[in-house]
């Protein structure tokens, strides 16, 4: 069955996207999720060590652009089955349907509690910039949200998303511009000597060190390993098969990696210029973001008038850019919903219509719900999210698009170890009453991701192979890479 065809209600059309506007929708994902929602707090409280997130970002990206996303977009081509996203890409290869919708149950939660999280706190930082109450805020960022899903093209999305990700690289280019502008080297350099940083200046901007202290391989490795979430999230899957043509696709191979480059680098060096730009102030964990920039923005623009309008307009940007990808995720997770909902051939346009919208309106009243009155730590449950996504799809569909003789008892097995192995290194008392992640330091993701990866090739070694037909199109699909 056709998720979301041409037709109906979500406006996805294959072969109809731009590789810039695609690169753009993509990197605008989860990209702008940590450089501008999660990773900046950190590097200013941890130092540069926390930078090794943004590079494992980069490199996790790299990857997906290089070597992954040629195939899935070659392998939706040849393929003789309908393939219009990740879910469905799993279908096609092993012939489960049930194998499909475990993917995207595990996508539906691990995106719904990303989605919610992240609203949460947009909607008390939007709330205060525009002087209305946060409940009135939550429902018409929602209510955005459901009517764009419903009423607006991808395609013209996609082209929306690709502006606002480069006016977020003029944003963060024009405020370590006017730092610069502001405040001289020595002062700077005064400034972060005077903050009394822990091991001092040269060790707050080694990349090596963290808190103070020489950086752990297992720290270093589980910073980084925040990359395989992107090859885990299924956007970048779901926009490369919908460019028109292989020129395309090696463009926004190509912008994406550039977009990717500059707003990592740039959001890191903007970070790490937070301390002296607010000294004597400091930052603390609880605040977000939004809240470090503005305080930045009030320092080296000043109170005037045309201050608070430079003001507002930059931490809107940051805004807008946050409620977009939002509307990514929100129209991937309906679309994830719609693909468990069986319907016949029979079905008449009409009907498949209402249970479309229907699906992006219950959606939209769930999200609501659980964000107006379930409160948790917040950006805790964004990373947990976002490393089960990591420790149980990453290899999975590595293998699908990799390796040529991954059955589907091999994947299944992947994606199961990949969850359990989340499960239990994060939360079985193992060692002393403590968690294997306390005490080893190193991330429930990588592990799940190496576990599942190795339980992927065992079980695909010793179980029975897939159908010669399939094995033919995953040949011609490689000869296409050539």
């Amino acid at each position: 069955m056709s998720v979301f065809s041409d037709k109906r209600v979500f406006g996805i059309k294959r072969k109809n996207s731009s590789g810039i506007a695609t690169a753009g929708q993509v990197c605008a994902n989860d990209v702008i999720l940590w450089v501008i929602f999660l990773l900046p707090i950190n590097i200013v409280l941890h130092g540069a060590g926390q930078c090794f997130v943004a590079i494992g970002l980069f490199a996790g990206n790299v990857i997906g652009w290089i070597f992954l996303s040629k195939r899935m977009n070659s392998y939706a081509e040849i393929s003789p089955k309908k393939i219009h996203n990740a879910p469905e890409l799993f279908a096609a290869r092993y012939d489960s349907w049930i194998l499909k919708d475990l993917v995207s149950v595990v996508w539906i939660f691990t995106l719904g509690l990303i989605l919610v999280s992240v609203l949460k706190v947009i909607v008390s930082v939007a709330a205060y910039f525009l002087g209305m109450s946060e409940t009135i805020c939550l429902a018409v960022i929602v209510a955005f949200l459901v009517l764009a899903t419903i009423m607006v093209d991808n395609k013209l999305m996609g082209i929306f998303k690709t502006i606002v990700f480069i006016m977020v690289i003029v944003a963060c280019m024009f405020m370590i511009v006017a730092v610069f502008y502001k405040m001289d080297v020595r002062e700077i350099l005064n400034n972060y000597r005077r903050a009394r940083l822990a091991g001092g200046t040269s060790i707050y901007l080694n990349i090596l060190y963290y808190d103070g202290e020489r950086l752990g391989v297992g720290k270093a490795i589980s910073m980084a390993g925040i990359g395989l979430g992107c090859i885990a999230m299924p956007l970048m899957y779901k926009g490369v098969i919908n460019i028109r043509d292989v020129k395309e696709l090696d463009a926004g191979r190509i912008c994406a990696i550039v977009f990717e480059g500059f707003t990592v680098l740039l959001s890191s060096m903007l970070a790490l210029l937070v301390v002296p730009v607010l000294y004597p102030d400091s930052v603390y964990p609880y605040m977000n973001s939004f809240q470090v920039y503005n305080l930045m923005l009030k320092r080296i623009l000043g109170n005037s008038t045309y201050a608070y309008a430079g003001r507002f307009v930059i931490l809107m940007v940051f805004i807008i850019a946050v409620v977009v990808m939002l509307e990514s995720l929100m129209r991937n997770i309906c679309e994830h919903i719609r693909g468990l909902i069986p319907t016949t051939n029979r079905a008449g346009k009409t009907t498949k219509l209402v249970i479309d919208i229907s699906v992006v309106v219950f959606t939209g009243i769930v999200v609501f719900l659980i964000g107006h009155f379930v409160e948790y730590g917040r950006e805790r449950v964004i990373a947990g999210s976002w490393n089960l996504c990591a420790a149980a799809l990453a290899a999975p569909l590595m293998c699908t698009l990799m390796y040529r003789n991954s059955t589907k008892t091999g994947i299944y097995a992947g994606l199961i170890s990949g969850i359990l192995a989340f499960f239990a290194w994060n939360y079985a008392p193992f060692i002393k009453n403590s968690t294997f992640v306390t005490e080893l330091d190193l991330s429930c993701g990588v592990v799940g991701f190496v576990i599942s990866m190795v339980v992927c090739v065992l079980f695909s070694m010793f179980t029975k192979k897939n159908r010669k037909d399939e094995l033919e199109i995953f040949d011609r699909m490689m000869a296409d890479q050539a």
